[in-house]
């Protein structure tokens, strides 16, 4: 996402009832229902788990995006469990409101065949202030349909981020432009100075449906809504996005990568990374 020009959809605004109870079982939708199947934690086959505590990046991910000013390393100074974490260090730069801004991620290809549906769970510690900035954490790209091309850049894309100071999600055609993009933004705060779980289900074959899921994600087990809902595009459009359904993820990246600028000096920690084709849930905090 770049600077917000926003264009509304007709989607009605909800009201966010925020909750922040850790649940490791069955997830819950915003109102309370049953979410889609209990966790599976890291035993699953086919799951692929990060814990960083080799000390150094883990084997088969790569260095990816690196501007402006910081560091992304693995390091000793905060753990959500063990001694090590993924580290966006100290990033910073950019003007707040205009493009561009600091970006420290790495990738990491997926196995082949790996399937339409993703699912990822990460602890997440923010500190010392909520960026106003869109600030991506996670993304999963997969091949448009029946095209053979694996490039980065034309790859249709789902994201965990925050933007506003609040979580968000987007589903994004390739990058560059990115754009036109469905936005979802929630009414729920970036929590700061703490560790929190966050899942994300990204389902790109949606079952009999014409287009990919919307993503969805949840906060320490409960579902977040979203009160916004909007195409981004530049020009400015109604018109959203068709959002072509997936056969197999092939890539992802997690990180920090703003697309504005960032004037406090920010850390991010990303710990118990894990994917998979099931729910992964969150474990006892």
């Amino acid at each position: 996402m770049r600077i917000r020009i926003a264009s509304w959809s007709s989607s009605s605004l909800l009201i966010l009832a925020f909750a922040a109870a850790c649940a490791g079982g069955q997830a819950s939708r915003g109102s309370g229902g049953e979410g889609p199947g209990a966790a599976t934690g890291c035993a699953a086959s086919g799951t692929l788990c990060w814990d960083f505590e080799q000390g150094t990046m883990p084997a088969g991910w790569t260095a990816a995006r690196d501007e402006f000013q910081g560091q992304l390393l693995v390091d000793d100074t905060r753990a959500h469990q063990g001694r090590y974490a993924l580290h966006a260090r100290q990033l910073v730069g950019g003007k707040e409101g205009s493009q561009g801004g600091p970006k420290k991620t790495i990738r990491f290809e997926l196995p082949a065949g790996f399937g339409p549906v993703l699912w990822g769970r990460a602890y997440v510690y923010t500190t010392p202030e909520r960026p106003v900035s869109h600030a991506g954490l996670f993304n999963a790209r997969y091949p448009r349909p029946g095209s053979t091309e694996r490039a980065f850049d034309t790859l249709d894309w789902y994201e965990v981020a925050t933007y506003q100071q609040k979580y968000m999600s987007i589903w994004h055609p390739p990058e560059p432009p990115g754009f036109p993009e469905w936005v979802q933004v929630s009414g729920t705060p970036l929590v700061l100075d703490e560790w929190t779980c966050l899942e994300w289900l990204f389902d790109g074959a949606n079952g009999s449906e014409p287009e990919a899921a919307e993503p969805r994600v949840w906060l320490n087990g409960v579902e977040l809504e979203w009160p916004e809902r909007f195409v981004f595009s530049d020009p400015p459009t109604t018109t959203r996005p068709v959002r072509e359904k997936a056969e197999n993820f092939t890539v992802m990246e997690t990180g920090v990568f703003l697309y504005q600028g960032l004037s406090v000096p920010t850390d991010w920690w990303i710990d118990d990374l894990a994917v998979g084709t099931q729910r992964i849930g969150c474990g006892p905090r």
